[in-house]
């Protein structure tokens, strides 16, 4: 369309019709005369606008509807008029609307006082036709109706899912339009409270339109957009400042406001101001798991914006969630950078308050502006309400137009409405909250995870998956968010933990319904991933079954709820240790149950096994039926050990009573230790001790039966102190080889009642006193036999025989005897011949050293080095026995010189000793002397 004078563009010039519709597929015809055609075209179009009618608004995308008639003047060809409607839809037209400017040309005023037509130009509606109609045939020309829509109207239809990560708002837009033929205007200034859009973790589109999954991301981030057209294109306005809407050119820069009185412009005709009660307040509300704030003495996540309008009761709250926190969940995991959720969360306060005040003051009107056009600004002149003349901005128009019809009468005339409307320019517009998030209930998903692994976590346990639904993953960590399973328990580094393995079909649910906000419900059974045990063979078995990493073996833990043989086992396969209690089943893999084992309960392994209580540790046979009574009582076994402990006091008694023990060497230390432990058994039931058993870390087995060990090689029992037996009737023992016994101090036995008996069946029997005397002594005879050999008493010193006064006296130097009574010997024959003697070997006894009293003060080292560097007897004297003397001739110390040195000799006071050097006749050497003496002799020097 052209509204201008040949040659002079400024100059303006109506044209043949208000309306006119183009586009590449609507058809043109050539008229036979050029100057029916505007300059520089060649055709004109077929069909001529009747009517026009439509309406924008900010936020929405814009619909009009043309109904046109084919021109009558034009061939009435039928490939000419008669369209092809399938192939006009879903294509691009333009209406071109005439706007003539406002005033009119006065001639003779001075400057540009009489200007007219000031602002004229051509407005365009351009978009695609979304619905094409054949209305009717007259006697004359063919009435068609064409619907035009921009081409996010297509963004209306279809569905998709879609998976938007580590993007902010602004590209998540650009890629859900990217697809559509039109172009972008961004007019952004960033939001307020932050500096720029964050990037967010994930943005999901689910299961909606494009449209819709827009125009929702389009309110709560606080974006709006509009459409403008121009050169027959169409492009979306999108924004986020007052700055971008602009204000109207010449025509409606300034808008008159008159009601009846005639006016050179076009103008608004009525004007309604509506003052509407708002909420004061927007508080939200959110919560990230990795800056938890719900403890009392933390601040809450939640921010407010607060704007009260300025009107009565204008403070009701609105309460909401901010839906702003992402806990790390993106590509970077707990290692990308924080969002600052808090000014986040300031920002969607404040949108939300804004979107809700803006619609506290609006203006609706009517007027005949057939150029307003939403998204600009007008200011509003000689309105009687005086507030009401003021900029406005255009938030919705309704336009209708209805052009004069080519068969009409002469008196017809053009018409135009528009219903508008607007809102004052200083409130800051936010588009309304009416897109509806999606409300996700379950989703399935797999666990996926980088090539190679069996499992992908991180240190709040949280896995990657890839949705279902998802068309662009590729199974891998990159595939969706970090997903927070949900567990029984979890607190304060306590509770369950089960990482799902890659490869595991889980169901997502979502917080609040958001799609943003996934959180992992558990897993399910698949075809690939069997239940870990056989069903329904194993219906009974309930539990948990782990797999090796990397392997099949695995661990278990099974409840076994088969009717008469319920178990609970724990078990693993490295080295097949378990612990089986009730009726031992065999539950071996995948297969689950197998052969029975018994009854009771097992521990067992293949590997090596350690029972360790710290405190004390019980094991009985004695009997609690039902599980009666507490844990550790053993009133029987208390009893038992008190029974042994007063036969071992009873018998030590006795054995002092006989001499076969000492006060310094008895059983009663013995006695009394058993006494204490039997204590520490029992323990102290006193001030509401319900559980006194076991006060030290005593280890106790009783049965209410026997108790046997064997062992295939060896049994060693030692105790640091005391170790007491105590049988009630016999103790047995029996060796296969060979029975010893070694005490460091005194080996003491004592038969109370039927006497004792030392019997070697076979080889020598051997009794030494090697450091001291040996005494033999009884009531009754004493009988020393040999059934077939020799009786020799041989001594080193002399032999003493005394029978009731009578003596005989055996010496190395003589014989002598003597008797109260006579004397009479008896013989067949008596000899005197001369002296003779006969030596007899002596036993040789042990010089193994003895233990000294290391608590004693006094020590003495014998060195005889020195006497044999002197006189040359060192060879003799290497490795030669010794022995060290108390005086009454106790032997203290024994064993072999090392380098001529004796061992250390300890004594509880000061006394003499005697030390002897070797065996056999020695000559005496004195070649030695005491310290005292050299500072003796120095002090008399």
């Amino acid at each position: 369309m052209q509204n201008y004078r040949r040659n002079l563009p400024s100059v303006y010039r109506k044209p043949e019709r208000t309306l006119e519709i183009t586009g590449s597929r609507l058809p043109r015809w050539t008229p036979p005369y050029i100057d029916m055609l505007p300059q520089g075209e060649d055709t004109r179009p077929v069909l001529i606008p009747m009517s026009l009618e439509g309406q924008e608004t900010i936020g929405q995308p814009y619909r009009y509807v043309v109904q046109c008639r084919t021109d009558i003047e034009a061939p009435s060809y039928p490939d000419i008029i008669t369209l092809d409607l399938d192939s006009i839809v879903g294509t691009d037209v333009t209406v071109s609307i005439d706007i003539p400017g406002k005033g009119t040309f006065i001639p003779g005023m001075p400057g540009d006082t009489g200007r007219g037509n000031i602002g004229f130009c051509v407005r365009e509606i351009s978009g695609m036709v979304t619905h094409a109609r054949y209305v009717r045939h007259d006697d004359r020309a063919i009435v068609y109706e064409f619907v035009i829509e921009p081409a996010l109207a297509k963004a209306r239809k279809g569905c998709n899912y879609r998976i938007f990560q580590n993007r902010t708002v602004i590209e998540v837009i650009e890629s859900i339009l990217a697809d559509y033929s039109m172009s972008i205007d961004w007019r952004i200034s960033g939001p307020l409270v932050i500096d720029h859009y964050p990037t967010r973790d994930l943005i999901r589109q689910h299961f909606e339109s494009d449209a819709t999954c827009f125009q929702r991301l389009c309110e709560h981030y606080g974006l709006f957009y509009w459409f403008e057209h121009s050169n027959t294109y169409h492009r979306i306005v999108i924004a986020d400042t007052m700055g971008a809407f602009h204000p109207h050119g010449e025509a409606y820069e300034t808008i008159h406001f008159s009601t009846g009185d005639r006016i050179d412009e076009e103008h608004i005709d009525r004007l309604e101001v509506i003052s509407t009660q708002t909420e004061g307040k927007v508080t939200v509300v959110d919560h990230d798991y990795t800056r938890p704030r719900l403890a009392r003495n933390n601040f809450p996540l939640r921010e407010d914006s607060e704007d009260p309008r300025n009107t009565a009761e204008a403070d009701q709250e609105f309460y909401t969630y901010a839906n702003v926190s992402q806990p790390l969940q993106g590509a970077q995991g707990l290692n990308g950078r924080k969002n600052d959720v808090d000014r986040e969360a300031q920002f969607v306060a404040l949108v939300r308050m804004q979107a809700l005040r803006c619609k506290g003051l609006r203006a609706k009107g009517h007027g005949n502006m057939r150029g307003l056009m939403t998204g600009f600004t007008f200011e509003l002149v000689e309105h009687p309400y005086r507030k009401a003349n003021q900029e406005y901005l255009v938030v919705s128009t309704r336009l209708k137009i209805t052009e004069v019809d080519q068969t009409s009468s002469p008196g017809q005339e053009f018409s135009c409405e528009t219903s508008f409307e607007v809102q004052p320019v200083r409130e800051y517009f936010r588009m309304p909250h009416e897109t509806p998030w999606p409300q996700v209930g379950v989703e399935r998903a797999i666990v996926t995870g980088p090539d190679g692994r069996e499992m992908w976590t991180d240190s709040y346990g949280r896995i990657c998956c890839q949705v279902v639904p998802d068309r662009e993953g590729n199974f891998d960590h990159n595939s969706f968010i970090w997903v927070s399973p949900m567990q029984p328990w979890q607190h304060g580094q306590t509770g369950t933990a089960a990482v799902p393995r890659i490869g595991s079909e889980i169901y997502l649910g979502y917080v609040n319904g958001n799609p943003d906000m996934p959180v992992m419900l558990g897993s399910t059974v698949n075809a690939s991933n069997q239940p870990g045990w056989q069903l329904p063979r194993n219906q009974w078995l309930s539990g948990l079954r782990s797999r090796m990493q990397g392997g099949v073996s695995s661990n278990h833990l099974a409840l076994d709820d088969t009717k008469g043989k319920q178990q609970a086992q724990l078990a693993s396969d490295h080295g097949k240790s378990s612990l089986s209690v009730g009726y031992n089943t065999r539950i071996d893999g995948n297969d689950g149950r197998q052969d029975a084992r018994g009854e009771g309960f097992e521990l067992r392994t293949d590997l090596w096994g350690v029972l360790r209580a710290a405190m004390g540790l019980l094991v009985t046979t004695v009997r609690r039926p039902g599980a009666a009574g507490k844990v550790k009582e053993m009133g029987e076994t208390v009893v038992r050990l008190t029974q042994a402990r007063a036969q071992h006091e009873d018998l030590s008694r006795l054995a002092l009573q006989h001499n076969a023990q000492t006060l310094d060497a008895s059983q009663a230390e013995a006695a009394g230790t058993i006494r204490a432990q039997n204590d520490a058994i029992r323990g102290d039931a006193g001030n509401g001790n319900d559980f006194p058993e076991l006060t030290r870390p005593d280890m106790v087995f009783a049965s209410a039966a026997g108790i046997a060990t064997t062992a295939t090689d060896n049994t060693h029992m030692a105790s640091q102190n005391d170790h007491a037996v105590t049988a009630g009737r016999d103790v047995s023992y029996s060796a296969g080889r060979s029975y010893h016994a070694a005490a460091t101090g005194a080996v003491s036995l004592f038969a109370y009642q039927q006497g004792m008996k030392f019997i070697a069946a076979k080889g020598a029997w051997v009794a030494q006193a090697q450091s001291g005397p040996m005494s033999l002594a009884a009531l009754g005879d004493v009988t020393i036999s040999s059934s077939n050999g020799e009786v020799i008493i041989n001594a080193a010193k002399r032999i003493l025989l005394v029978a009731n006064g009578s003596y005989i006296e055996l010496t190395g130097s003589g014989i002598t005897n003597g008797s109260p009574g006579p004397i009479l010997e008896k013989g067949a024959s008596w000899n005197r011949p001369g002296a003779d003697s006969k030596r007899m070997p002596l036993p040789v006894m042990p010089v193994a050293p003895l233990a000294q009293e290391p608590t004693s003060v006094y020590s003495q080292t014998f060195d005889v080095s020195t006497v044999a560097a002197n006189l040359g007897v060192g060879p003799a004297l290497a490795n030669q026995p010794y022995r060290v003397y108390l005086a009454d001739g106790t032997i203290q110390q024994q064993g072999m010189l090392t380098e001529g040195t004796t061992m250390t000799i300890t004594t509880p006071e000061s006394t003499r000793v005697k030390c002897e050097v070797g065996a056999g006749d020695w000559g005496a050497v004195e070649d030695s002397h005491d310290h005292h003496e050299l500072e003796h002799d120095a002090g008399q020097a």
